[in-house]
């Protein structure tokens, strides 16, 4: 049987839900803590200020946008909304590159080489005052930090070749929880040691002026150095970092006699600790020590004439027993999970700009995002199937942003009219 198709010329978007992040996002008074914090774009009536641009960015994100041009299309449907002011893609770009500061470049004494820093103060202050504002975060409160470096791959014009094999950025990024913390831009080719240091009092600095105690620090072996680790116990009532190999480090652990058998995540190993005596003895920091026998392989040759896998984790924690910590530190793990969130749910993947320091600005942005996705899922979960706290932006897209809706005038009140059976009627819009 022949269908008829008929077209219709009606005010009406297949993506209703993002009505509501955006009514939320005023909601929570973000574009007043936007403004609170970079003030004024522009004194013309007709401007785009920071908090309407800000704004757009994060509604085309959560309708599933991949680019920053995406936001003339999803701007499309923001402008049913009464009273509606968005941006294009270009005025977007501009403001990015109003909000960069320049990159502070390092030399290294050893090789000579120059490495481009990027740190921009006033945004990563938004960033966790905009965590607190969501309720994400409370001042005052004891936090657990995860730090990590990511490679993001881009072919941008001052983008640096990386050990990766690739172009990009190496972006040192806090998490608290899940929660986008802090975050610095650096050049893609810098090593993961170099002035990470001053990266981390930068963070636990900001973290302070905020209310912050840090409980514990987790980082991995790119984090294992001396000045590194010292920052780390300064700053941090415990801290656990993977420990790099070394032929010292092995010296070491071949002098343990005694081994206690485990098991860790269905795997059978043996754990012990010995006092770290590789730099900062006067500290007595601990060394837990992980080994896991390997199947038999003949071309598989140990240091000890064992076929062991080893993993070293340091701490300054002596209360907590082997397992416990090293179970401790595997749950950072999950912050893996948030940077692939990042790259391929906000935009990471497909940064918009051409130089460093715009890129961390849009960044940062996406990391906000990133932390008002979180809300909304831990807002909207129970009360619409399919929607779970630590959902990804996909399943928010099909099961929330993705419902028919209509802006109707009636009895001098402007409504919203969502054709759908989920629970709509049960949001509260502001």
């Amino acid at each position: 049987m022949a269908a008829k198709v008929q077209t219709k010329i009606e005010k009406v978007t297949a993506r209703g839900g993002i009505f509501y992040a955006e009514s939320s996002f005023r909601g929570l008074q973000l574009d007043k803590l936007i403004k609170n914090e970079l003030g004024l774009r522009s004194t013309s009536h007709n401007a785009f200020q920071w908090d309407e641009i800000i704004s757009a960015l994060f509604c085309t994100c959560l309708c599933g946008g991949d680019y920053l041009e995406d936001v003339n299309e999803i701007g499309k449907d923001l402008r049913l909304a009464p009273v509606a002011h968005v941006p294009s893609s270009d005025t977007i770009g501009r403001a990015l590159k109003q909000l960069a500061v320049d990159d502070e470049v390092y030399t290294s004494k050893c090789s000579g080489k120059s490495y481009a820093f990027n740190t921009n103060p006033r945004l990563n202050n938004l960033l966790l005052e905009s965590a607190v504002c969501m309720g994400l975060l409370k001042r005052g409160q004891m936090v657990d930090v995860d730090f990590d470096h990511v490679f993001t791959p881009c072919h941008k014009y001052d983008a640096k070749y990386s050990y990766k094999q690739d172009y990009g950025y190496f972006p040192g990024v806090y998490s608290i929880g899940g929660v986008m913390a802090y975050l610095e831009n650096r050049d893609g080719n810098t090593p993961v040691k170099y002035h990470q240091a001053g990266t981390h009092e930068r963070a636990f600095a900001l973290f302070r002026s905020k209310g912050f105690t840090v409980r514990q620090f987790r980082a991995d072996c790119g984090s294992y150095s001396e000045d590194i680790v010292r920052t780390a116990d300064d700053n941090s009532l415990l801290f656990y970092l993977r420990a790099a190999d070394s032929q010292s480090l092995y010296a070491q652990i071949q002098r343990i006699t005694k081994w206690e058998a485990v098991e860790i995540n269905c795997q059978k190993c043996e754990v012990a600790s010995i006092m770290f005596d590789q730099f900062l003895e006067d500290r007595h920091f601990r060394l837990v020590v992980q080994r896991t026998e390997v199947e038999e392989d003949p071309l598989m040759q140990d240091l000890f004439g064992e076929k062991y896998v080893y993993r070293c984790i340091l701490t300054n924690d002596w209360e907590r027993t082997e397992r416990e910590i090293i179970v401790l530190y595997n749950q950072r793990g999950a912050r893996e999970k948030d940077f692939d969130s990042l790259n391929n749910d906000f935009m990471w993947k497909h940064l918009p700009c051409s130089f460093l320091k715009e890129n961390t600005v849009f960044m940062i942005l996406m990391a906000m995002c990133k932390n008002f996705f979180t809300y909304l899922m831990g807002k909207l979960a129970g009360l619409f199937l399919g929607i779970v706290p630590n959902g990804r932006l996909k399943r928010f897209v099909f099961h929330f942003i993705a419902v028919p809706a209509k802006w109707i005038r009636t009895s001098r009140t402007w409504v919203l009219k969502f054709y759908s059976d989920r629970p709509y009627d049960k949001l509260v819009f502001t």
